[in-house]
């Protein structure tokens, strides 16, 4: 630090832009950032932030040097740690004091709004996460239930095929042979043994096309 003739500016000609600078000054004592890079809220060093702008902006003949504590340099200095508690009870730098303790509450608003939509995104996206796999879960569940459905109509299609006419002759005239050829003529003649052909008819199509396609590739890679 260098002296020389120090004094208390007269308020009436500070510059609005150092007059800024006493209040960004005080605001950001009280918000430091950790080395995770969060912002901390640090009220308690809003003393420490009063005391440097009041040196570094109000007091006159005073030059600190790079990376100098203007804290400490200030505290440890009986003529400039004097002036400056004079600045500090000065009703003009009250007014700063005011202005910046608005700032300050304004930036502990924004923060917390900012906090809490972090918070509500996260839950956002757990909800949708679980939605996400309810519906998965929904789906496979009526994915159940048709295939249940489809194999009970199956299952009362081929039941059909036995009717209390053929029961009763089966009863008169045990035969196995005959039954079974009963039973098979029946299911010949049924939309379901005409509904299994055409899907074995479609898979042979399907297995042909395959074949086709794998005889071309390997063509084609000979070539």
């Amino acid at each position: 630090m260098t002296k020389k003739n120090i004094k208390i500016k007269d308020f009436k000609n500070i510059a609005i832009e150092d007059k800024a600078n006493i209040v960004d000054t005080i605001v950001n004592a009280y918000f430091q950032t950790d080395k995770d890079g969060d912002i901390k809220y640090t009220p308690y060093f809003s003393k420490v932030g009063q005391i440097i702008a009041a040196a570094k902006y109000i007091i006159d003949g005073v030059i600190f040097d790079d990376n100098e504590s203007i804290y400490s340099t200030v505290i440890n200095d009986d003529e400039v740690n004097s002036l400056v508690n004079n600045i500090l009870t000065l009703s003009e730098f009250q007014s700063c004091i005011d202005l910046a303790n608005d700032i300050v509450e304004y930036k502990k608003a924004e923060n917390i709004a900012r906090i809490q939509n972090d918070a509500n995104s996260v839950v956002a996206y757990k909800i949708l996460k679980l939605m996400e796999k309810e519906e998965e879960k929904a789906e496979k569940e009526a994915e159940t239930i048709d295939n249940l459905n489809c194999w009970i109509n199956e299952q009362r299609e081929l039941n059909s095929l036995i009717t209390p006419e053929l029961q009763r002759d089966f009863a008169k005239n045990f035969n196995p042979d005959s039954l079974t050829d009963a039973i098979i003529k029946k299911y010949s003649e049924s939309d379901l043994y005409k509904k299994n052909q055409e899907i074995i008819e479609a898979n042979r199509l399907l297995r042909e096309r395959d074949g086709k396609i794998i005889d071309l590739e390997n063509k084609l890679k000979k070539k």
